[in-house]
């Protein structure tokens, strides 16, 4: 589906030498720039190496047979192919003005061949996520010196009412010097003066690493760093632990394991960064990069760079599990995720089906010459061979296809069956081996008990059993991947974060409003404290009774003296006797 190597551009502007990367959404190529160089001498002829990202929605679109016009399936198709489009002249246009050492420059944009091309500069180097996936977990000190440069190239963005939006290690490339350089602007917004969002374009969201607030089309709607610190300190968590978090909108019914409990080592000031930065109300996190940036460990500095990584990889990686928003809260997957999840579940039958092949033909082998017995103890247990999935083939593969043979005494008939069976002991003098059919789920049943999942959820989530509708819509969603599923799954996680915050107000009783807080009196204990919207206390309960001071509030203790706040909730004076 690739453009060949060696095709040109832009009246030859442009060469094509390789493919680097496929996504969803483009093919990156390495490429030359044809350029002249104006020096004391006149112009000089010269080719400079460039990154070309042409973009090619690949579930929707086709290169023409006796061309290289890019094609579309249907109406669906030309809407989607259309906005996508749009998103990357959209990221090309950002990128065009963002100019950051940490930030790949964009070098041009252009439409040719019924679709549109970025030309970038050529970075030598891996994603963070490959390097993650090569080296494992990263030392702490060269993740915060990454993170520190990532961090001043979205400060920068940030002053200019610009938000990323994706920030994650796959959108993180290492240069040739060691050095972090942050890519793919295409789900970015760009805001005015007054913070309002100025740009309309599809909403990308790679799971674990997007805020709860992005999940929803109004959550972005007005400027706010919170969406990018969020995802900076999911990128962190998952360098320094191999392990990719838990959805923001799944954390109030599912755990979320503090970065020390996968990896020990992780220090407690960075431990400390990561989890606030990751805090799921927006008002609870860092308010600013620069402020993150302040409150995370400066790394020491390396004496050489320890990045070897030659080749440069700048397309929308596939690997992550990412959704598109297409409307308000109109969640969907992108469409290769199911193809992906297909292929790594035929790897791994077709090793489990190569060892039990292995397995009976042991058994084989030690089948008598009378009556086909097996000389080994009865107790051994059955095996069984699940079926195979129904896969897809690589372009130009032959489809490698397995049967079962019969053990003995079975018909053609039974040798012409599916391996869609199970290996089933007999009592007897020794042991026979049988043929049983297993049968797979019918669209009908799957249908029938994606339904009764729903159903059960909703009544749970309606009674209040959160965790149990969490369970039920997860499993809807492995069978059927639906909107319904997944919007249904979000509201739960809502209602489950009401919840905990209804129980926690509830053991109190209120009183008054004090500034943004509330004055309430705990009934476990009968003690006044104050409590903020989401009933964690900011002035502690321990006091026996609450007076006003003029504008602030004194709060009686057990000693009869009295404690002042002000409606900061901050303790102003201390030691008061009236």
């Amino acid at each position: 589906m690739n453009l060949p190597a060696g095709h040109h551009l832009q009246n030859k502007k442009y060469q094509l030498l390789q493919v680097v990367g496929r996504g969803g959404f483009g093919i990156t190529y390495k490429g030359i720039l044809f350029t002249e160089v104006k020096g004391p001498l006149g112009a000089i002829k010269t080719e400079v190496p460039i990154s070309i990202k042409e973009y090619f929605f690949k579930d929707y679109c086709y290169r023409a047979p006796d061309g290289f016009n890019v094609q579309v399936h249907s109406e669906t198709g030309r809407f989607l192919f259309r906005k996508f489009k749009e998103k990357l002249i959209k990221e090309a246009r950002i990128l065009s003005e963002v100019h950051h050492p940490h930030i790949v420059n964009v070098l041009d944009v252009f439409e040719e061949n019924n679709t549109a091309y970025i030309a970038m500069e050529y970075i030598a180097g891996y994603s963070l996520k490959n390097i993650l996936e090569k080296e494992g977990v990263l030392p702490e000190a060269k993740a915060l010196k990454y993170l520190h440069q990532t961090g001043k190239a979205l400060q920068f963005v940030h002053e200019k009412n610009i938000l990323h939006l994706d920030i994650k290690p796959s959108n993180i490339l290492i240069d040739k010097n060691d050095n972090a350089r942050l890519i793919d602007f295409g789900v970015s917004k760009r805001y005015d003066t007054e913070d309002r969002e100025t740009s309309t374009t599809m909403l990308t969201l790679s799971k674990g690493f997007a805020s709860i607030e992005q999940y929803d089309n109004e959550g972005t709607q007005l400027f706010s760093p919170c969406p990018d610190i969020y995802s900076l300190g999911a990128t962190l968590y998952n360098l320094l632990t191999g392990r990719i978090p838990t959805e923001s909108i799944l954390r109030a019914t599912r755990p979320f394991p503090a970065p020390s409990v996968l990896n020990p080592d992780i220090t407690a000031g960075t431990e400390t960064v990561i989890l606030k930065a990751m805090q799921i109300n927006p008002t609870d996190r860092f308010q600013t990069i620069k402020e993150m940036l302040t409150a995370l460990p400066i790394p020491p500095p390396e004496d050489k760079p320890e990045n070897n990584f030659q080749e440069s990889d700048l397309s929308e990686e596939t690997e992550e599990d990412t959704l598109f928003l297409t409307g308000k809260n109109n969640l969907q997957k992108t469409p290769d995720t199911a193809n992906r999840k297909k292929k790594s579940r035929k790897g791994v039958f077709l090793i489990f089906l190569i060892c039990i092949f292995a397995a009976v033909g042991a058994v084989i082998l030690l089948v008598g010459e009378n009556n086909g017995s097996v000389a080994a103890s009865p107790e051994v247990p059955p095996v069984v061979i699940p079926p195979e999935e129904e896969t897809t083939t690589k372009e130009g593969e032959e489809e490698n296809t397995r049967s079962v043979q019969p053990m003995t005494n079975q018909t053609e008939t039974n040798r012409q069956e599916p391996q869609q069976t199970a290996v089933k002991p007999t009592a007897g003098e020794g042991m026979r081996i049988e043929l049983m059919p297993v049968s797979q789920p019918t669209i009908e049943e799957i249908e029938a008990e994606y339904t009764a999942l729903i159903a059960s959820g909703k009544e749970k989530m309606e009674a209040g059993d959160y965790t149990g509708a969490d369970e039920d819509f997860s499993k809807a969603i492995t069978l059927k991947a639906t909107n319904e599923a997944k919007q249904l799954l979000i509201s739960n996680a809502s209602k489950a974060e009401e919840k905990r915050i209804a129980d926690k107000i509830a053991l109190y009783e209120e009183k008054t409003n004090f500034g943004k807080y509330k004055i309430v009196r705990r009934k476990s204990t009968g003690k006044y404290g104050a409590i903020d919207s989401k009933g964690e206390e900011h002035i502690p309960c321990k006091y026996v009774y609450v007076g006003i001071a003029g504008e602030n509030r004194a709060f009686q203790r057990e000693d009869n003296v009295f404690d002042i706040y002000n409606a900061n909730g901050i303790l102003i004076r201390s030691d008061v006797t009236y």
